[in-house]
């Protein structure tokens, strides 16, 4: 019987293992058994498909090797090409494409590790969940060549990643964007991708006076607008033509209240970290995205971009709305992720509800999963792109953060801990109840 069964290699399923590296804790937990199943041939996700810089620093992402627990197997990486190459990036944000090299190379450590220690899944897709009777769960899975078999462990924690799902998104009560007619569609994701820049660049060169709209007022919005200013079709773009359509102003990360009042930013005591005193330490716009914003909003020593402009969709009409889609050129929806899930079954073979197949939140406390009555299942965790995960205050964070954690280094650190130490009280809890069995 494995420990778990993590099922996504990307950064989110890394994290507990990474948590567990950093902490002198990996060893033993591949002897009690760890199976990553990742449908990709290697470990480490799929960041390089972006052309953007990351929003949070280089340094952020070396923590993780720099830790004194760090296994002997993993210490070399701290002097490898890449990671010094991430080093020039300590205090700035790294381009995506070198983030997912890093990411790479730490997942080829730890997959050999997996092999050699556990197991490791490449090449293969997870297709269900099931509860057992004892309190274990079985992922059914496929193999590079078909074949199906079943894995059982105490636990699983899902980690498939954050799916845009914009066709279902809503403008507001009652008006879904599938329901506009549109000239031309692309989420974010894939605008903020090589393909997606490139095909967005001959929309742009081709716009006329039709405008650009991006739906939202998200970190990816504001990232959007940047991109798009990059390419050589933006040149031709006139003032306000580029218009990022939100329901709200968004919030502003800064080190400090000073460094926000010294950029003219009203603060309120909520938007305040307490932990680190920090200005929206979790739900404020950071790096390139951030200074796009200060672009727009002509913050002092910025210079202003006039080609695009924010407007609250609250103040326009239904049918002003419409017609705003319908005369763009190109219309981005930047609505957020929902995390992937998998079918799950009870010990009686009945489909149970998740809460996000609902669209809601995924998880709940310890990052277990929710079902759609709010409750959680005790040996199944989610983490990664739009789970929901809302941080405790023992995280730290703004009291007015209302949005969800979204961080690699939450899921290296803070939220890899939780689910680190979750399955390791299940399985005591598992061997007291046998000993007094016995």
């Amino acid at each position: 019987m494995l420990s778990s069964v993590i099922i996504g290699g990307g950064p989110g399923g890394l994290g507990p293992i990474i948590w567990a590296a950093q902490h002198g804790l990996l060893p033993e937990w591949l002897d009690r058994g760890i199976a990553v199943i990742e449908r990709q041939a290697q470990l480490g996700g799929t960041l390089g498909r972006f052309g953007i810089h990351s929003d949070s620093l280089g340094g952020s992402y070396l923590e993780c090797l720099e830790a004194a627990g760090l296994p002997a197997e993993l210490r070399p990486l701290r002097d490898e090409p890449v990671a010094h190459e991430m080093a020039h990036y300590r205090d700035s944000f790294p381009p995506l494409v070198l983030v997912d090299r890093y990411m790479r190379r730490i997942g080829i450590a730890l997959a050999a590790m997996l092999a050699e220690r556990s197991a490791l899944h490449l090449c293969t897709e997870a297709s269900a969940i099931h509860l057992r009777p004892d309190g274990s769960v079985e992922v059914e899975i496929t193999g590079p060549d078909g074949r199906e078999s079943v894995l059982a462990a105490r636990s699983a924690v899902v980690a498939l990643g954050g799916r845009q799902r914009w066709m279902q998104g809503e403008l507001r009560p009652g008006l879904a964007l599938a329901s506009c007619a549109m000239r031309h569609v692309m989420p974010s994701d894939r605008a903020l991708s090589a393909a997606g820049l490139e095909e967005a660049d001959r929309i742009l060169a081709e716009a006329g006076q039709r405008p650009i709209l991006i739906l939202g007022g998200s970190h990816s919005a504001y990232s959007v607008a940047g991109a798009f200013l990059g390419l050589p079709g933006a040149e031709r773009l006139t003032k306000g033509q580029i218009v990022i359509l939100q329901r709200r102003e968004p919030r502003i990360f800064y080190p400090d209240r000073q460094a926000a009042l010294d950029d003219l930013y009203e603060v309120a005591p909520g938007d305040i970290c307490p932990r680190t005193q920090r200005v929206n330490r979790m739900g404020g716009l950071r790096g390139f995205g951030r200074e796009m914003w200060r672009q727009i909003a002509r913050r002092p020593g910025t210079p202003a971009e006039p080609r695009v402009v924010t407007l609250n969709m609250q103040r326009l009409s239904d049918g002003e709305l419409r017609a705003m889609i319908a005369e763009a050129a190109l219309v981005v929806p930047s609505f957020g992720y929902r995390s992937a899930m998998l079918p799950v079954f009870d010990t009686d073979g009945r489909r149970l509800t998740l809460n996000a197949e609902l669209g809601g939140n995924a998880v709940g406390e310890q990052s277990r999963l929710l079902l759609s009555d709010g409750s959680s299942l005790p040996n199944l965790f989610g983490i990664g792109l739009g789970t929901g995960y809302k941080l405790p205050t023992s995280m730290g964070g703004e009291p007015n953060f209302d949005g969800q954690a979204n961080s690699l280094w939450l899921y290296h650190n803070d939220i890899g801990a939780i689910i680190y130490r979750a399955i390791h009280e299940l399985e005591r809890k598992t061997a007291s109840a046998a000993a007094v069995a016995a």
